[in-house]
């Protein structure tokens, strides 16, 4: 097994959450007569290690005698498994797992963790290595929509993930969508003075549709008086981490229609917010409300 080192507790809690929506949804659709996929845009190699056990590992393994030598073990117990790997341990079993990583490394350990686990499912899983963006925009043209109805799992490390992508998702009117939205990276894009990054604040734009943001992120205050009893005009951050969230689900939901679940979940490490899990369906019809009920429920 190859594993990442990221995440922590929030990892889990998130992945918990969407496994537990993909075991209702295949449950819920499995009399139904459409093919079934999995889309996990951003898959990784199939599981990680929590951060804080391998900086523990590190400063352990600082205090070893230069001339002894050993190689480091993870406690099984300490692995998360990945969002790919939980996906193929559904039952009932999609149709189809349409599995993704920019990184060819992660794409290597994730094949061999299908062909070792999974090999009586092998044949539904495909796994690429393109950039989210131009994945799931191939997979949005030549799937046919009116027979498939799909669960998108999209993950991005940063601010990968462009507004266009999320319209074309929502073009299909056949996908279940949950997007860990970077608020946190957003966030980070605005200097305490208010003036936007000139390398970030780009793909801010790309990743919310729109450079409207930009005009309501600072505000002007008064300086300090100088001798002469004059001052000028200061300028600092207007908005906060919330701020983004909000202006994130809104921009979701513009897209889906207002089909956007109100309640999100806020995660990151040392409580600090740094993502939103927001779940959005495109499905118009009375039936497919039922998607928003099964993510409230697993949203609680």
């Amino acid at each position: 097994m190859v594993t990442q080192r990221f995440g922590d507790e929030h990892t889990k809690k998130k992945l918990d959450t969407v496994e537990k929506y993909l075991s209702a949804f295949t449950t819920a659709l499995k009399k139904q007569n459409f093919e079934l996929l999995y889309i996990d845009a951003c898959a990784g190699s199939g599981s990680s290690i929590p951060k804080s056990s391998t900086d523990k590992e590190k400063e352990e393994d600082s205090q070893v005698p230069l001339w002894q030598t050993k190689t480091p073990l993870v406690d099984t117990d300490k692995i998360i498994v990945g969002s790919a790997i939980r996906a193929l341990g559904i039952a009932p079993h999609f149709d189809r797992y349409l599995f993704n990583d920019v990184k060819k490394s992660n794409v290597t350990a994730l094949r061999q963790e299908v062909t070792s686990k999974f090999s009586h499912i092998e044949d539904r899983v495909k796994i690429t290595s393109f950039d989210a963006n131009e994945m799931l925009a191939r997979i949005c043209e030549t799937t046919n929509w009116k027979s498939t109805r799909a669960v998108v799992f999209i993950d991005p490390f940063g601010l990968q993930i462009t507004y266009e992508t999320i319209q074309k998702l929502a073009a299909t009117k056949a996908i279940d969508l949950w997007y860990l939205v970077p608020v946190f990276a957003m966030y980070r894009q605005i200097r305490g003075d208010g003036h936007v990054l000139e390398d970030g604040g780009p793909k801010v734009d790309a990743a919310l549709g729109t450079s409207e943001w930009r005009n309501v992120v600072a505000v002007e205050q008064e300086g300090q008086i100088d001798l002469f009893g004059q001052s000028e005009k200061e300028q600092k951050r207007a908005v906060d981490i919330a701020w983004f969230e909000q202006t994130a689900k809104g921009r979701l939901s513009l897209a889906f229609d207002g089909r956007v679940v109100d309640k999100t979940l806020a995660l990151g490490r040392n409580g600090l917010h740094e993502f939103s899990l927001m779940f959005a369906w495109d499905n118009p019809s009375e039936k497919a409300k039922l998607a928003a009920k099964l993510a409230k429920a697993v949203l609680k």
